[in-house]
């Protein structure tokens, strides 16, 4: 009956069967053409909180329009796409379709489903190392440009209009922990990939830095350093650390972050503590039931050294984490545990002189919902994860320095 109904609108008025389209006529004798459907809708996972975009391409003369959910027309939905609301758990398996009319006839598409994924964190939070930000969330889809592979020590590299990957980790320090060593000879693995072109995305910044380990107290303080002449500081209030490597051996550290220069009215709040490895655990829970989020780890002369941020634009969210200590070639499978269990991955660093890898999950409380993870082993697999939509968590080092791994998360 309601299809019949909006065939008889699109026939006679729109007024007549109360859906909100209007019909045009064509030009006195020209030839009407029927519709037909050149591309279906495509059926997507959203995650919770985030639209759903579905779109259509017909052809014929002046195409009218009307999506349908689960077969009932949506009111006022009657262009060739169709921005649902945020949505919630219960609108997962819902199907959309489109009726596709003109005086010479009607087409309606095949169903494209729903499915809600886990909640996406708040629009312009930098802690969950932008798993469903408007960066990563829609995918890449003319490729990615990695800007760069291996970094040296003693150094520093800004990309604007891009984010970046949390430094390596894994069974081969980037490092040689020998007596004599040199800092200038360490080499961390670092990729910065540009932004498409989109509104909202010209802020953020990816960076890379790192110097001799005496400075790094001070250095992460300062928010001149690296003075790369652009002002992006991993010591600024709209940045957040997002992976660190504290040497001993070599007496060096690097550093990664992101930042959002186009972000004055909120801000992230730093801070940094040293705990026994055994206490890990047990800071990150506190931390996150006093709503911060451990963004980066690394150990260093027994200790794991930890960065954690609140956020003034999110004084409410209270989270759940857990910590997780394997070997190079288990982090990725304890990982993907992780996200089986709703965790983002938030911070991945070197767990201890063996080359162990530690993991730190965070999620909203109660959020159990799984989430998307892929694994991806080269650098043809890395640029496909990001063209899906997936937000780099962590890179992992293989034994003996084999090929690294991206861990990749939606």
């Amino acid at each position: 009956m309601q299809l019949r109904s909006f065939i008889c609108a699109l026939a006679v008025t729109a007024s007549g069967c109360g859906y909100g389209v209007t019909s045009s006529t064509p030009s006195p004798g020209a030839a009407v053409l029927a519709p037909t459907i050149v591309a279906q809708p495509t059926s997507q996972s959203v995650p919770m909180g985030l639209p759903a975009n579905f779109t259509v391409t017909a052809a014929g003369t002046t195409p009218q329009y009307q999506w349908l959910r689960n077969g009932t027309a949506i009111v006022g939905a009657t262009a060739s796409s169709y921005v649902s609301p945020p949505v919630t758990l219960a609108d997962s398996g819902a199907n959309f379709a489109v009726i596709v009319s003109n005086s010479a006839g009607t087409v309606t598409t095949g169903d494209a489903a729903l499915t809600v994924t886990a909640r996406a964190p708040a629009a312009g939070d930098l802690r969950f190392q932008q798993v469903d930000a408007a960066s990563t969330v829609n995918g890449y889809g003319v490729g990615v440009n990695l800007v760069n592979g291996s970094l040296p020590g003693l150094g520093a590299d800004v990309y604007a209009s891009s984010i970046g990957t949390a430094l390596w980790a894994g069974a081969a320090a980037p490092c040689a922990d020998t007596a004599g060593s040199n800092a200038a000879d360490c080499v961390w693995e670092y990729a910065a990939v540009p932004l498409p072109a989109a509104a909202g995305l010209a802020g953020l910044t990816a960076g890379f830095a790192s110097d001799s380990l005496a400075n790094s107290a001070y250095d992460l303080q300062d928010p001149n350093w690296p003075n790369a002449g652009n002002g992006a500081s991993p010591a600024d209030g709209n940045a957040v650390i997002n992976s660190l490597d504290l040497e001993a051996g070599s007496q060096a550290f690097a550093v990664s972050w992101l930042q959002d220069t186009s972000n004055t009215q909120s801000s992230f709040v730093a801070a940094s503590h040293s705990v026994a490895p055994a206490l890990l655990a047990a800071a990150a829970s506190t931390e996150g039931a006093n709503g911060r989020v451990l963004t980066a780890v690394s150990y260093d002369a027994g200790e794991i050294t930890y960065w954690s941020y609140g956020w003034s634009a999110d004084t409410s969210s209270i989270y759940e984490a857990q910590t997780t200590t394997a070997s190079a070639a288990d982090a990725p499978a304890a990982a993907a545990s992780l996200a089986a269990a709703g965790y983002i991955i938030t911070a991945v660093g070197r767990a201890d002189d063996a080359g162990d890898v530690v993991l730190v999950g965070t999620r909203l409380q109660g959020d159990t919902m799984a989430r998307p993870f892929v694994i991806a082993t080269s650098a043809g697999a890395f640029q496909t994860m990001m063209m899906q939509g997936y937000a780099t968590v962590g890179v992992i080092l293989g034994s003996g320095g084999g090929t690294s791994t991206y861990l990749g998360e939606r």
